[in-house]
């Protein structure tokens, strides 16, 4: 099940750690995110150590006994709970959620000490396998937040645009996504960020469609960016492509919508990156007005309702936890 990636650590040619199996593919038809916190006074023992190190294996073990349905799965780690259970050696970047000066637009940090990210062809194998977990998981974390996701016709939102357009595609997803030899030490392993938005439907549907592309930045049937002097300066796609040092910062979105007929509806965004610095730059001129003032005009119509921030180890950095 696992795929190892070539890349330069610690000075020499070798295969990359194994990343955990949620991170890099193709988006899937289903997505169960569940983001737990720490029991208070529970105290990290080996055995939540040995457990964690499991879920890898756990997943796999889906995935083996029924091969068509992809099943893939991450568990990321926050900060306030990494050194219990790493002790002092941590990644270099990892840090909580991003508090943003100035905001305009809510960006909320939600306490929260672990996420577990699965994703596949069949929600009934995600739901069973969530459902196991959570309660194997119960001495020692409680669930906060479970959001259950699905494929909305070809990758859309629900406001009807596609959504991760600019993905990266091919080996430039593990580039993106995974830490390197810049932290060799945690190499194979990426920062996750998770937001929560609520769409307000009911407006977003009164736009005309020109109206709507305007927002976004791209056609709404097509999916095609729109020329500079067509796409506003508030619009989602410029808000958040930012150069530096002459190329683009980038993210990995694994984002899905959610939501159920007459009720909640809207998008659960999950960025992957090497460095959380490409996500907080992006939410930053989402939401806090940059120089000319202006913000993303996109959040006139959805909000944050939660956010947190995790890393997600390598399977063998995962998997020493077993071993400390």
């Amino acid at each position: 099940m696992a795929t190892r990636h070539l890349g330069f650590c610690s000075g020499a040619l070798k295969p990359m750690p194994i990343p955990q199996s949620g991170i890099l593919p193709a988006a899937s038809a289903h997505g169960l995110f569940v983001m737990l916190r720490r029991r208070l006074g529970r105290r990290i023992d080996d055995a939540l150590r040995s457990m964690l190190a499991a879920i890898p294996d756990r997943i796999d073990n889906v995935a083996l006994e029924a091969p068509e349905t992809l099943t893939l799965g991450v568990v990321g780690i926050g900060a306030n709970t990494w050194a219990d259970l790493f002790g002092e050696a941590r990644p270099q970047w990892l840090r909580g959620f991003p508090r943003i000066s100035g905001a305009i637009h809510p960006a909320p940090s939600t306490d929260v000490d672990l996420l577990l990210h699965l994703r596949g062809e069949r929600c009934d194998l995600l739901y069973e396998l969530g459902e196991r977990l959570v309660v194997d998981l119960a001495e020692w974390f409680d669930p906060v937040e479970t959001t259950a996701c699905f494929r909305y016709r070809e990758g859309r939102d629900l406001t009807g645009f596609v959504e991760g357009t600019e993905n990266p595609v091919g080996d430039e997803r593990a580039t993106v996504a995974l830490v390197g030899e810049e932290d060799a030490a945690w190499a194979g392993g990426s920062y996750v960020h998770i937001q929560r938005y609520v769409h307000r439907m009911n407006e977003w549907q009164k736009l005309p469609v020109k109206q709507q592309e305007a927002v976004i930045g791209r056609t709404k049937e097509s999916d095609e960016e729109l020329s500079d002097d067509d796409k506003p300066l508030t619009a989602h796609v410029r808000r958040v492509e930012i150069e530096q040092d002459g190329e683009e910062l980038e993210i990995l979105r694994q984002s899905m919508p959610y939501g159920t007929p007459g009720g909640e509806k809207g998008l659960l965004f999950a960025s992957y990156c090497k460095t959380p610095v490409n996500f907080e730059k992006m939410l930053a001129r989402m939401v806090s007005p940059t120089a000319d003032g202006r913000v993303d005009h996109l959040l006139n119509y959805t909000r944050a309702v939660s956010g947190a921030a995790f890393f997600v180890p390598s399977r063998e950095a995962l998997a020493s936890l077993a071993k400390s």
